[in-house]
């Protein structure tokens, strides 16, 4: 009986990680630089070389049940906004096969960096949690599911 406990308390806890997708940084904070140590989908980025860009980064996991949830709103999304100047960065700090091997059944198109630590730069406390980026700002952070579809169309006219 215990052992049940414990378990159903651990994953209780990790799925609240998932679904209090929270942050320190708000819009008008300087944007942490990113990075990671395996990049699939491409050689990487840094924001310093994309001021002139809108970047999406996204802090997510691939045990995480909404973060599962939210890939197919980011591959529309990815889609819509890949030619207007718009680049869509995944972050976890996971390792490069475990992703490597979910994104082979999940089909995630975008730059997408392995073994981050740049969640905590941004002082992420919860995932799925993404923010955009322009000239370095913070412009936008949230949940990728509720307001970040807006914003883009809103910053992107």
């Amino acid at each position: 009986m215990k052992k049940s406990l414990v378990a159903f308390m651990l994953i209780f806890a990790s799925l609240l990680f998932c679904f209090v997708a929270e942050a320190e940084m708000s819009a008008g904070s300087q944007a942490p630089e990113i990075s990671a140590q395996n990049w699939i989908n491409g050689k990487g980025i840094k924001l310093a070389e994309n001021q002139d860009k809108t970047v999406v980064i996204e802090f997510w996991a691939t045990w995480c049940p909404p973060c599962r949830k939210s890939i197919p709103h980011l591959k529309q999304l990815n889609n819509e906004y890949k030619n207007k100047n718009v680049i869509f960065v995944s972050l976890t700090n996971e390792d490069l096969t475990s992703v490597e091997k979910f994104n082979q059944k999940v089909g995630m198109d975008w730059l997408i960096g392995t073994g981050s630590n740049t969640a905590s730069d941004y002082k992420v406390n919860g995932i799925p949690h993404a923010f955009i980026i322009q000239k370095g700002k913070v412009v936008w952070e949230g949940h990728p599911m509720f307001g970040l579809e807006e914003k883009l169309k809103e910053i992107t006219k």
